[in-house]
C-alpha cells in the first residue's frame, strides 16, 4: 500500500472521528435543552396567572393588601420576565450548538437551569402564600367562631359559679371585657379587607382564651383549697395550742407560736391577693410555702405532746439511775479507802473518783432543775426531753466509769497474787538453772555468768522485800517484776549458751583429736583449748579456737558436730 493510500485512509478515519464526535456533542446539548424546556412548561402549566388576578381584583387593606400586593407582583414577574428569559436563554443555546459553540451554549444552559432553581423556590411559598390570602377572610371566620364558642361557654359558667371564684371575679370580668374588645377588633378588621392583621387579632385571642380557661379551672380549685383545707386547718392548729396551754405546755423560747400562726395568716391572705391578681405562678409558690407552715405548727405541737410522754420517763428512770450511782460511788469510796491502806494507788484513781462524784451530782442537778421548771411551768417538754436524754448518756458513761474504776482497784491484789506466783516460779527457774548446770560437771562457771546470776537473785529478794511491806508501792513493784521476768529470761538463755559452749568443745576437740596424725599442730590447740577451758572456764573462746582448726582440716564437719549435739541434747 502507497503513502498516499494510507495518508488519505487515515485523513478519513479523522474526518469520521471528528464528524461523529461534533454529532455525539451536539445531541447531548440538543437533549439538555429539550429537558430544560420542558421543567419551563411545566412551570408555565402551573403558574397560578388566574389565582393572581383574583387576588389582585379582592378589596383588602392593610398587612393583607401589602403582603398580596408583593405575591402578585412575584407571579407577574416569573410570567412576564423570568420566563422569556429562560425561553432567550435555550434559544441561544441551540444556536450556539448548532454552530458548534459548544462552551457559549453551557453558558446560556447553566444561566437557564439557574434562571429555573430561583423560580421554583420562589414559587413554592408565592403559591402556598395565594391559596392562604385567598383563603384568609374564611379561615379566619372559622376560628373566630369557635373561639367565640368558648368565649360564652366560660361567660355561662363564671355568671353561674361566680361564688367560687371568689375575690378574683372582677379580675376575670376584667379579662372577659378584654376578650371582647378584640372581637370587636376582629370584625372591625375583617370589615375594612385587612386579614393579616385580623390573622394576628385572632392567634392573640386563642392565646387569651387557653389562659381563661386555664384560670378558670385552676382558680376555683385554690378558693377550695383554701377554704375546706387551709383555714380549716388554722382554726384546728389555733383551737390545738389552747388545748395544750389549758393543760400548762409551753413551747421552747426559739418558737414563738403566735408569731408562726401570724405568719400563717399572712401567706393565706397573699395567696388570695395572688388569686385576686390572676398570678397562678405566684398562687403555686404561695401553696407550698403555706403547706410547709402548716406542716410546722402541727409538727410543733406534736413534738411537745411526744416529749412530755417521753420525759415523763426520763424523770422516772433517771431518779433510780441517780440513786443507784450515788449507791455505787459511795461504795467506791469506801472501796478506795480499803486499797489505799494497802497500796500506793498510782492510775490516778482518787483523782478519778473526784470527777465522778462531780459529775453525779451534775446529772442530779440537771434533774432537779428540770423538775422544778417543769413544775413551775417554765420548761417546754422537748426542751426538757433533749436535757434529759443528755443527762441519761452522761448517766450511763458515769455507770461505766464507776464500774471501770472498781475493776482496776480490785486489780491491786489479783495482781500482787500473780506477781508473788511468778516470784516462785522464778526461783525455781533459778534452781533448776543450777541443777542443770551442776548435772553437767563443768570445771567452774565464767566470773561474769556468775555475776548475772547473783545480779538477778538479788533482784528477785528485793521484789520479795517490797511485796513483804505493809503498804505497797505498786508502780515500783510493777517495775521490778518486770526487770525480775526479763533477767530471768537472758539467765535461761545465757545458762543454755554456756553449757552448749562447754559440751561442744569437748565433741569438737574429740573430732579434731583424729586429725593429729596428718597435722601435728592439733595436739598444740587442743592443748591451749583445754587451758583456757580448765583454768579460765572461757568456755567461749576455747570453742571458737577447736572449731576454727577443724574448719581449716576439715571443713563441714563442725556443723556435723553442731546437729548431732541438738538431735542428742537433753536438760536433765
Amino acid at each position: 500500500m502507497t503513502n498516499e493510500v494510507v495518508i488519505t485512509l487515515a485523513i478519513i478515519l479523522l474526518a469520521v472521528s471528528i464528524y461523529l464526535g461534533t454529532y455525539y456533542i451536539k445531541k447531548k446539548h440538543y437533549n439538555e435543552i429539550d429537558e430544560i424546556d420542558k421543567e419551563k412548561k411545566k412551570i408555565q402549566t402551573t403558574l397560578p396567572v388566574t389565582k393572581a388576578e383574583k387576588l389582585g381584583k379582592m378589596s383588602i387593606t392593610g398587612q393583607s393588601k401589602i403582603l398580596a400586593d408583593q405575591t402578585v407582583n412575584k407571579i407577574n414577574d416569573i410570567e412576564a420576565a423570568a420566563l422569556p428569559e429562560i425561553e432567550s436563554f435555550l434559544f441561544e443555546a441551540e444556536e450556539a450548538t448548532d454552530r458548534y459553540r459548544f462552551g457559549q451554549a453551557t453558558d446560556k444552559q447553566d444561566k437557564a437551569k439557574e434562571a429555573l432553581k430561583l423560580i421554583n423556590e420562589t414559587l413554592e411559598q408565592t403559591i402556598l402564600t395565594i391559596d392562604e390570602l385567598l383563603q384568609r377572610e374564611e379561615a379566619n371566620l372559622k376560628k373566630i367562631d369557635s373561639i367565640k364558642k368558648r368565649y360564652h361557654k366560660l361567660r355561662k359558667e363564671l355568671l353561674a359559679s361566680s361564688f367560687s371564684f371568689g375575690e378574683s371575679i372582677d379580675s376575670l370580668e376584667d379579662k372577659l371585657g378584654e376578650i371582647e374588645s378584640d372581637f370587636t377588633s376582629f370584625s372591625d378588621l375583617t370589615a375594612s379587607g385587612d386579614h393579616e392583621e385580623a390573622k394576628k387579632v385572632v392567634n392573640r385571642l386563642e392565646k387569651e382564651m387557653d389562659e381563661m380557661e386555664k384560670l378558670m379551672s385552676k382558680i376555683p380549685e385554690y378558693h377550695s383549697i383554701i377554704k375546706k383545707d387551709y383555714l380549716t386547718q388554722l382554726e384546728e392548729i389555733n383551737e390545738g395550742y389552747e388545748t395544750l396551754r389549758n393543760q400548762d405546755y409551753i413551747f421552747p423560747e426559739s418558737f414563738d407560736f403566735n408569731e408562726e400562726v401570724n405568719l400563717l395568716t399572712n401567706q393565706i391572705g397573699e395567696l388570695k391577693e395572688s388569686l385576686k391578681q390572676l398570678n397562678l405562678e405566684s398562687a403555686d409558690d404561695m401553696t407550698a410555702l403555706i403547706e410547709k407552715q402548716i406542716d410546722k405548727l402541727y409538727d410543733s405541737m406534736e413534738t411537745e405532746i411526744e416529749a412530755k410522754a417521753e420525759t415523763t420517763k426520763l424523770l422516772q428512770q433517771l431518779r433510780k439511775i441517780v440513786l443507784y450511782l450515788q449507791n455505787q460511788d459511795k461504795e467506791l469510796g469506801f472501796e478506795i479507802d480499803r486499797i489505799s491502806q494497802s497500796y500506793k494507788l498510782y492510775q490516778n484513781e482518787e483523782q478519778n473518783y473526784k470527777k465522778i462524784q462531780s459529775s453525779i451530782a451534775q446529772v442530779k442537778s440537771i434533774v432537779q432543775a428540770v423538775e422544778k421548771n417543769l413544775s413551775d411551768n417554765q420548761l417546754a417538754y422537748s426542751d426538757a426531753s433533749q436535757s434529759l436524754d443528755t443527762a441519761f448518756k452522761q448517766a450511763e458513761e458515769l455507770s461505766a466509769s464507776l464500774q471501770s474504776l472498781s475493776e482496776k482497784l480490785q486489780s491491786y491484789r489479783s495482781q500482787e497474787k500473780e506477781i508473788k506466783n511468778d516470784i516462785d516460779e522464778m526461783e525455781l527457774a533459778l534452781r533448776e538453772m543450777k541443777r542443770y548446770v551442776e548435772g553437767k560437771h563443768l570445771p567452774g562457771l565464767p566470773k561474769d555468768y556468775l555475776q548475772f546470776f547473783f545480779y538477778t537473785t538479788d533482784h528477785l529478794e528485793i521484789l520479795a522485800k517490797e511485796l513483804s511491806r505493809p503498804k505497797l508501792d505498786f508502780e515500783e513493784v510493777l517495775s521490778l517484776h518486770q526487770m525480775c521476768e526479763e533477767d530471768i529470761e537472758k539467765l535461761a538463755d545465757r545458762t543454755d549458751e554456756l553449757v552448749d559452749h562447754a559440751l561442744l568443745t569437748e565433741l569438737t576437740s574429740q573430732r579434731l583429736y583424729r586429725h593429729r596424725e596428718e597435722h601435728p599442730e592439733v595436739v598444740e590447740t587442743i592443748r591451749y583449748s583445754e587451758n583456757l577451758f580448765l583454768e579460765d572456764f572461757d568456755y567461749d573462746t576455747s570453742l571458737k579456737m577447736v572449731r576454727e582448726k577443724l574448719e581449716s582440716i576439715e571443713p563441714g564437719s563442725y556443723q556435723e558436730v553442731l546437729s548431732q549435739y541438738q538431735k542428742d541434747k537433753t536438760y536433765n
